[in-house]
Protein backbone atom coordinates (compact mmCIF):
# COMPACT_ATOMS: atom_id res chain seq x y z
CA UNK A 1 0.00 0.00 0.00
CA UNK A 2 1.06 3.59 -0.44
CA UNK A 3 1.71 5.76 2.60
CA UNK A 4 -1.49 7.71 1.97
CA UNK A 5 -3.51 4.48 2.00
CA UNK A 6 -1.73 3.28 5.15
CA UNK A 7 -2.55 6.55 6.87
CA UNK A 8 -6.21 6.54 5.87
CA UNK A 9 -6.87 2.89 6.74
CA UNK A 10 -5.02 3.05 10.07
CA UNK A 11 -6.61 6.33 11.17
CA UNK A 12 -10.10 5.16 10.20
CA UNK A 13 -9.68 1.80 11.92
CA UNK A 14 -8.45 3.17 15.22
CA UNK A 15 -10.77 6.15 15.28
CA UNK A 16 -13.81 3.92 14.82
CA UNK A 17 -12.46 1.44 17.39
CA UNK A 18 -11.48 3.99 20.07
CA UNK A 19 -13.24 7.29 19.23
CA UNK A 20 -9.94 8.97 20.18
CA UNK A 21 -8.14 11.32 17.77
CA UNK A 22 -4.88 11.15 19.76
CA UNK A 23 -4.74 7.36 19.43
CA UNK A 24 -5.80 7.36 15.78
CA UNK A 25 -3.36 10.15 14.89
CA UNK A 26 -0.44 8.51 16.71
CA UNK A 27 -1.11 5.22 14.93
CA UNK A 28 -1.52 6.99 11.59
CA UNK A 29 1.97 8.50 11.96
CA UNK A 30 3.34 5.10 12.97
CA UNK A 31 1.72 3.45 9.95
CA UNK A 32 3.96 5.52 7.69
CA UNK A 33 7.15 4.76 9.64
CA UNK A 34 8.13 1.34 8.16
CA UNK A 35 8.40 2.78 4.63
CA UNK A 36 9.84 6.17 5.63
CA UNK A 37 12.63 4.70 7.77
CA UNK A 38 14.02 2.92 4.70
CA UNK A 39 14.83 6.31 3.16
CA UNK A 40 16.81 6.33 -0.08
CA UNK A 41 17.48 2.57 0.20
CA UNK A 42 13.74 1.88 -0.25
CA UNK A 43 14.18 0.00 -3.57
CA UNK A 44 16.85 -2.31 -2.16
CA UNK A 45 15.69 -3.10 1.38
CA UNK A 46 11.92 -2.67 1.18
CA UNK A 47 9.94 -5.03 3.44
CA UNK A 48 12.91 -6.38 5.36
CA UNK A 49 13.88 -5.28 8.88
CA UNK A 50 11.55 -2.27 8.90
CA UNK A 51 8.60 -4.59 8.18
CA UNK A 52 9.44 -7.37 10.65
CA UNK A 53 6.56 -7.63 13.13
CA UNK A 54 8.81 -8.83 15.97
CA UNK A 55 10.38 -5.37 16.38
CA UNK A 56 6.95 -3.71 16.66
CA UNK A 57 5.61 -6.36 19.05
CA UNK A 58 8.66 -5.83 21.28
CA UNK A 59 8.11 -2.06 21.25
CA UNK A 60 4.43 -2.55 22.16
CA UNK A 61 5.41 -4.77 25.09
CA UNK A 62 7.96 -2.19 26.24
CA UNK A 63 5.56 0.78 26.12
CA UNK A 64 2.51 -1.11 27.45
CA UNK A 65 0.67 0.15 30.51
CA UNK A 66 -3.00 -0.47 31.36
CA UNK A 67 -3.68 3.24 30.81
CA UNK A 68 -2.81 3.13 27.09
CA UNK A 69 -6.29 1.75 26.44
CA UNK A 70 -8.23 3.93 28.84
CA UNK A 71 -6.69 7.41 29.29
CA UNK A 72 -8.43 10.11 27.24
CA UNK A 73 -8.47 13.85 26.75
CA UNK A 74 -7.65 15.92 29.80
CA UNK A 75 -6.51 12.80 31.69
CA UNK A 76 -3.47 12.67 29.38
CA UNK A 77 -2.41 16.18 30.36
CA UNK A 78 -2.97 15.45 34.04
CA UNK A 79 -0.81 12.33 33.87
CA UNK A 80 2.14 14.33 32.56
CA UNK A 81 4.31 14.49 29.48
CA UNK A 82 6.16 11.22 30.20
CA UNK A 83 2.94 9.21 30.23
CA UNK A 84 1.66 11.06 27.18
CA UNK A 85 4.90 10.28 25.33
CA UNK A 86 4.71 6.63 26.35
CA UNK A 87 1.11 6.45 25.12
CA UNK A 88 2.07 8.12 21.84
CA UNK A 89 4.90 5.63 21.29
CA UNK A 90 2.67 2.65 22.09
CA UNK A 91 0.11 3.70 19.49
CA UNK A 92 2.84 4.79 17.05
CA UNK A 93 4.27 1.27 17.06
CA UNK A 94 0.76 -0.21 16.93
CA UNK A 95 0.36 1.78 13.70
CA UNK A 96 3.61 0.26 12.42
CA UNK A 97 2.23 -3.19 13.17
CA UNK A 98 -0.97 -2.35 11.31
CA UNK A 99 1.19 -1.21 8.37
CA UNK A 100 2.65 -4.71 8.15
CA UNK A 101 -0.81 -6.32 8.21
CA UNK A 102 -1.98 -3.87 5.54
CA UNK A 103 1.07 -4.69 3.39
CA UNK A 104 0.32 -8.39 3.75
CA UNK A 105 -2.83 -7.96 1.62
CA UNK A 106 -0.77 -6.68 -1.31
CA UNK A 107 2.37 -8.82 -1.16
CA UNK A 108 4.80 -10.84 0.95
CA UNK A 109 6.11 -9.59 4.31
CA UNK A 110 8.82 -10.99 6.63
CA UNK A 111 7.48 -13.41 9.21
CA UNK A 112 10.10 -15.67 10.81
CA UNK A 113 13.21 -13.93 9.47
CA UNK A 114 13.51 -10.23 8.64
CA UNK A 115 15.17 -10.88 5.28
CA UNK A 116 12.82 -13.63 4.07
CA UNK A 117 9.43 -12.42 2.88
CA UNK A 118 6.48 -14.80 2.96
CA UNK A 119 2.98 -14.51 1.55
CA UNK A 120 0.63 -14.80 4.53
CA UNK A 121 -2.61 -13.37 3.13
CA UNK A 122 -4.15 -13.49 -0.33
CA UNK A 123 -2.94 -10.65 -2.56
CA UNK A 124 -5.97 -8.40 -3.11
CA UNK A 125 -4.33 -5.71 -5.26
CA UNK A 126 -1.04 -4.19 -6.41
CA UNK A 127 0.44 -1.23 -4.58
CA UNK A 128 -0.58 2.06 -6.18
CA UNK A 129 -3.24 0.47 -8.38
CA UNK A 130 -6.89 1.36 -8.87
CA UNK A 131 -7.62 -1.79 -6.88
CA UNK A 132 -5.84 -0.29 -3.88
CA UNK A 133 -7.89 2.89 -4.15
CA UNK A 134 -11.12 0.90 -4.38
CA UNK A 135 -10.06 -1.25 -1.41
CA UNK A 136 -9.44 1.83 0.76
CA UNK A 137 -12.77 3.38 -0.23
CA UNK A 138 -14.68 0.13 0.38
CA UNK A 139 -12.89 -0.47 3.70
CA UNK A 140 -13.70 3.04 4.96
CA UNK A 141 -17.31 2.72 3.77
CA UNK A 142 -17.71 -0.55 5.68
CA UNK A 143 -16.18 1.02 8.81
CA UNK A 144 -18.52 4.00 8.48
CA UNK A 145 -21.60 1.79 8.09
CA UNK A 146 -20.53 -0.35 11.05
CA UNK A 147 -19.97 2.76 13.22
CA UNK A 148 -23.21 4.42 12.09
CA UNK A 149 -25.12 1.22 12.82
CA UNK A 150 -23.75 1.12 16.35
CA UNK A 151 -21.70 -1.99 15.74
CA UNK A 152 -18.63 -2.16 18.00
CA UNK A 153 -15.46 -3.20 16.22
Amino acid sequence: MTNLSHGIVTFATLYVATQDVFIAGSAMLGSMFPDKVEGPLFRFIHRCYSHWFVLYAAALAFFWTPEVLSAKGIQLWQMGIAHMGRMFLFWFFAGGLLHIVEDAVCGPVPVLYPTKRTTVLPRLFKTGSVGECLFVIAYCAILYMAAAGGIKI
